[in-house]
């Protein structure tokens, strides 16, 4: 799946500080357009702010503020906490991307107040997310949203129902069902009750068209379905024409739920 330029978001997002910015995921490794992850990989070295001393991932940028970083090893997927408070926001990268290509993203929403889980993917995506969600929970947030890119979108909703009450909803941004990433069947991704927001583009190359309306069809509770023109998928959404009208709209959903 895609991954996005950081420069881009960031110039992107910066002007409309209400993002729910949100790390794509790219679903399986079926044929999608791919852009390099937007920046290195994490290491387990650096970076360190006045407000904590503990090691972060080295993605080529400081990391201010107050953070907490779980690195991998011991556990199975690195994951990085960003901010402090009950607002959580747990943020899945696309397939070919991690902590790094969604750092930008999870910055600005920390700026805005909430506290955010941003991982690694390892090689069960579940329970990636899973971690992640536990791991800010435990830090200190009490209700969270899920959700992502692509493959961070549809693991989202897929694990949704089985986190319980302290899920206070799901934004899926390019998410569809993918047998690679455990969640194969429209049901799979719509069992969850609460409130889901799905945005895709009409011609999104990497599922059949209408799959969103398919899931805000099939789900059972309070969905916002945004479909815009084009075919960008994931994080390429928010470089587009559109990109405004979708961080709008994404701002307007955590502002309700959270």
């Amino acid at each position: 799946m895609a991954g996005g330029s950081a420069p881009n978001r960031i110039r992107v997002l910066g002007c409309v500080l209400a993002v729910t910015a949100y790390a794509v995921s790219g679903c399986s490794n079926t044929s999608a357009p791919s852009r390099p992850s937007s920046s290195p990989a994490p290491t387990s070295a650096t970076a360190t702010s006045p407000q904590s001393s503990v090691a972060g991932p080295s993605c080529g940028t400081p990391i201010p503020g107050r953070h907490r970083y779980l690195p991998s090893p011991p556990a199975a997927n690195a994951i990085l906490l960003l901010g402090t408070g009950p607002r959580g926001i747990v943020l899945g990268a696309q397939a070919n991307g991690g902590i790094c290509q969604i750092l930008p993203i999870a910055q600005r929403l920390q700026a805005r107040g909430y506290h955010i889980a941003v991982f690694d993917w390892g090689t069960n995506y579940a329970t990636d997310m899973t971690r992640a969600t536990r791991a800010v929970l435990s830090d200190g947030a009490q209700r969270v949203v899920l959700g992502g890119f692509s493959r961070g979108a549809l693991v989202g909703l897929g694990i949704a129902p089985r986190l319980g009450r302290q899920v206070a909803g799901v934004i899926s941004i390019s998410g569809g069902p993918s047998a690679n990433e455990g969640f194969s069947t429209i049901r799979s991704l719509s069992a969850y009750r609460g409130p889901i927001l799905l945005v895709s583009s009409k011609d999104d190359p990497v599922f059949p068209p209408g799959t969103s309306a398919s899931i805000a069809a099939a789900h059972h509770g309070p969905d916002t379905l945004l479909v815009v023109p084009g075919s960008e998928h994931g994080l390429d959404l928010l470089d587009g024409p559109y990109s405004q009208r979708i961080i709008a709209a994404i701002d307007s959903f955590l502002a309700n739920v959270l």
